[in-house]
C-alpha cells in the first residue's frame, strides 16, 4: 500500500519542503537559543555554544545512521521506520519531561 501523498507528485514536493522549512527554523532558534544563554551565562564560552548545534546535529547523523544500518542487518528494510518511530517516542517523551522539569525558566 502507498502512501496517498505519493498519488499526487507535487503533494510530495511540498511535503518535502515543509519538512526542511520546519529543520530550518528549529536549528537557527536553537543556535540563538544556545548563544543568548552563554553570553547572558557563561561570555567565556561562546564558541562552544556557537558550536554545539552543529555538534549534537552530527551526532544524531550518526546514530541514525548506524541504527538504520543495523536495523537493515538484523530486521530488514521493511522494519527501518519502525525502529525510527521509537527515537521520535524518545523524543517526544524527553521535550515532555524537559518542559515539566523546567517550565518556570526563562531563557
Amino acid at each position: 500500500m502507498m502512501a496517498p501523498l505519493f498519488h499526487f507528485p507535487w503533494l510530495d514536493v511540498l511535503a518535502i519542503a515543509l519538512i526542511c522549512v520546519a529543520i530550518a527554523c528549529y536549528g537557527a532558534s536553537t543556535q540563538l537559543m544556545f548563544l543568548d544563554i552563554a553570553e547572558r551565562d557563561y561570555p567565556q564560552s561562546l564558541e562552544l555554544a556557537s558550536s554545539l548545534n552543529s555538534i549534537f546535529a552530527n551526532i544524531g547523523i550518526s546514530l541514525g545512521s548506524f541504527t538504520a544500518a543495523e536495523t537493515v542487518g538484523f530486521l530488514g528494510l521493511t522494519h527501518v521506520g519502525n525502529v525510527g518511530a521509537v527515537y521520535g517516542v524518545l523524543a517526544v517523551l524527553a521535550a515532555l519531561f524537559l518542559r515539566r522539569r523546567y517550565q518556570s525558566a526563562q531563557y
